[in-house]
């Protein structure tokens, strides 16, 4: 007689891109002061708005604190009534972006990446802008687990500013997904050195240590350094 065969699962766990990414600990990151009646200031300045340096002045106060506040619909409505304008021709991508960065407010990375592509494709934007939306491009493709794409945008993104510590992170996770370990490891730590030990990618080299003992260095002793950034938005 034989004896029970145990089949072993050989589906993978799927993945929770929160936990993998530590969106919420990038989030808490940053402590944001705001005045009050500062929200309704913006939106009454927006409406008084003339030029279109007046308008954006008025939609980054704004956005600033719907992010602060969480309000990520209302600044996305908000640049949805302003996107066509003709007096923004020039400031179009980084109105783009920011729509990008509310709709990854809301956890919503296609709409996030659609967003950044147009920003990327309009003809006027800054080379900050433009490396700053390559690298965002790579963060909405690991959320959605398109470890391969994420890597090319990753890739990018450090060919165009290789200082840029979140764009060495986003590196190291599509090459930890993707089994490529120890290049990761060296990715994360150099993500590490440009953030001067930024929380965010020491705990990513820190669970590459434990998920892989013996293949990279142990660093679970490692301990971040919190640089909490202040910021009055006026």
């Amino acid at each position: 007689m034989y004896g029970h065969i145990h089949m072993m699962n050989t589906n993978p766990k799927p993945l929770n891109m929160k936990e993998e990414l530590y969106i919420e600990t990038q989030r808490e990151s940053v402590t944001y002061c705001i005045p009050a009646g500062l929200h309704d200031w913006s939106v009454k300045a927006l409406r008084r708005a003339m030029t279109g340096e007046e308008k954006m002045r008025a939609m980054e106060t704004l956005l600033k604190v719907c992010n602060a506040e969480g309000c990520f619909w209302e600044g996305l409505n908000a640049i949805d009534q302003l996107i066509s304008d003709h007096d923004i021709a020039e400031h179009r991508s980084r109105l783009l972006f920011l729509a990008g960065e509310m709709s990854a407010g809301l956890y919503e990375y296609d709409k996030a990446t659609g967003y950044y592509a147009r920003s990327l494709a309009c003809p006027i934007r800054t080379k900050d802008q433009h490396i700053a939306t390559v690298s965002k491009l790579g963060f909405c493709n690991l959320y959605r687990q398109d470890f391969n794409q994420a890597e090319e945008w990753s890739r990018w993104a450090i060919k165009l500013g290789p200082y840029s510590w979140e764009a060495w992170k986003n590196l190291g996770v599509s090459l930890e997904h993707q089994g490529q370990i120890e290049e990761a490891f060296l990715a994360y730590f150099k993500a590490v050195f440009l953030s001067r030990g930024w929380a965010v990618p020491v705990m990513h080299m820190i669970r590459l240590s434990q998920r892989n003992p013996g293949m990279v260095p142990d660093v679970g002793g490692l301990r971040s350094k919190w640089y909490k950034e202040y910021e009055f938005i006026f």
